[in-house]
């Protein structure tokens, strides 16, 4: 399954802030629970297990200093992000006391990241996560040790790959139970997410190796890998450069939907006050009741927030007109969902896409509905949630022409139409809705909700 690309942004947007706050009460309990639980492993595997090759103290410090250099080297892969350490964790592998590299990328960790803490760029609380970050290391230490820290050898491969399994076994589990207990990010969703990181950390893992053989009674050859750290250092900068300019558009279509709906707001109090902002948080309840997430959930916001912009170039004569339109006028209200969709057209991207929606929510499920007359599964399904959040916010508030209805006799009406006008199974979930929301002691019908724009589905 493949991970959406506004769920990607908005979760980078989430990781680019959390290292200047501290941390919460949640985090700080199960960050301290895995360190202390990590040391206690590392300690029995020193007590326990041999470690292969004597420590040698200056290439110890060497590849600690390349492990904080590598650090560096980040990269915003999926939604999450990466770095060019793999290329000294194998090495480490190699020519340290296996049962030692635990501690040699904890400490690496920790020295990585102090500098950001005393110039106020990361919470010093963040330090904290430094240990329990090196929980990866563990897994491909553990195999080797388990295999008796044999000399390092090509004929070895069949025990590496195992190790570098055994670190993915270990960086999933810790990381998926991190992020679900101190941050509650769903275990499914961390799955998708480090299948990037995965991806990486195997890509550079062969050349990490070759280094590290080579480097055997020789560990000067590891600098001939610092050409390789520049020229990855230079695409990450250039990924985080793109993926700026990716988040500062999505930002100005966000600011461009939100000044659209004051306008509309500005020229007709009922479009785009009570009415516009009743039927985006009903819209977004029914479509995630429905399994929408991510861009469709974004574009179904700001189609629910949009949906009536074309009335702008409605006379407001006929907008609120006390009684019934007349053929002649009906036909320019009419037109209003494609005059919407023209209108997000000429601003493009993110916002054309919302357009789709905007042109087809008077359609109607058995068609006969306009501009169009599609039917069923042909209109939208934004569209089609927009229709009946629309259709029932309608109802339940007083017009110029009439009084409000009860939300009883609205959903009746709802129920009635289903099949005909509207989806039956959105009909369904706006029921489900609004009965949740009776049973928790809320209004059924939403009292000028506040827009919480979609950025995690």
């Amino acid at each position: 399954m493949s991970v959406d690309r506004q769920l990607v942004e908005s979760l980078l947007v989430e990781a680019r802030r959390r290292p200047t706050s501290a941390l919460s009460a949640r985090e700080r309990r199960y960050e301290l629970t895995i360190g202390l639980a990590f040391v206690a492993v590392v300690a029995a595997m020193i007590a326990f297990l041999d470690g292969g090759v004597r420590l040698d103290v200056p290439v110890a410090i060497g590849l600690v200093a390349a492990h904080v250099v590598a650090q560096r080297v980040e990269f915003e892969i999926g939604a999450g992000m990466t770095n060019a350490t793999e290329l000294v964790l194998v090495p480490m592998l190699l020519l340290l006391p296996v049962t030692l590299v635990p501690v040699a990328v904890a400490v690496a960790l920790v020295a990585a990241r102090v500098p950001a803490c005393v110039t106020g760029r990361r919470h010093p609380e963040r330090l904290l996560l430094a240990v329990p970050d090196a929980w990866h290391a563990v897994g491909p230490a553990l195999v080797i040790a388990a295999a008796g820290a044999p000399d390092p050898s090509l004929s070895l491969i069949g025990l590496y790959a195992a190790a570098l399994a055994a670190q993915f076994f270990v960086d999933t589990v810790s990381g998926v139970a991190r992020d679900y207990f101190a941050l509650g990010v769903q275990p499914r969703l961390q799955l998708q997410l480090l299948g990037w990181v995965m991806l990486a950390d195997a890509a550079l893992a062969p050349i990490g190796l070759l280094a590290g053989l080579a480097a055997v009674g020789r560990p000067a050859v590891l600098l001939l890998l610092a050409p390789l750290l520049g020229l990855l250092a230079s695409f990450a900068s250039e990924r985080r450069h793109s993926v700026d300019q990716a988040i500062e558009l999505s930002n100005a279509y966000r600011g461009t939907a939100l000044l659209m709906g004051d306008m509309l707001e500005a020229d007709d109090a009922y479009t785009g006050g009570e009415h516009s902002q009743g039927v985006v948080a009903l819209s977004l309840a029914v479509g995630e009741g429905l399994g929408m997430s991510g861009t469709p959930l974004r574009n179904l916001e700001f189609g629910a927030l949009l949906h009536d912009v074309g009335k702008i170039l409605v006379p407001n004569e006929i907008i609120n007109k006390p009684g019934k339109l007349t053929d002649a006028e009906f036909e320019v209200v009419k037109r209003h969902p494609v005059d919407g969709q023209h209108m997000l057209d000429r601003i493009g991207g993110a916002l054309a896409e919302v357009g789709l929606i905007v042109r087809s929510h008077h359609e109607r499920w058995a068609g006969g509905g306009y501009p169009d007359g599609i039917a069923g599964e042909a209109i939208p399904l934004g569209a089609r949630i927009i229709s009946a959040c629309d259709a029932f916010s309608a109802m339940t508030t007083d017009r110029s022409y009439r009084r409000a209805m009860s939300v009883e006799v609205a959903l009746d009406e709802l129920r009635r139409c289903a099949g005909e006008q509207f989806d039956p199974r959105v009909v369904a979930a706006l029921d489900e809705v609004l009965a949740s929301r009776v049973s928790r002691g809320e209004p059924a019908k939403p009292q000028l909700a506040s827009l919480v724009l979609a950025e995690v589905g």
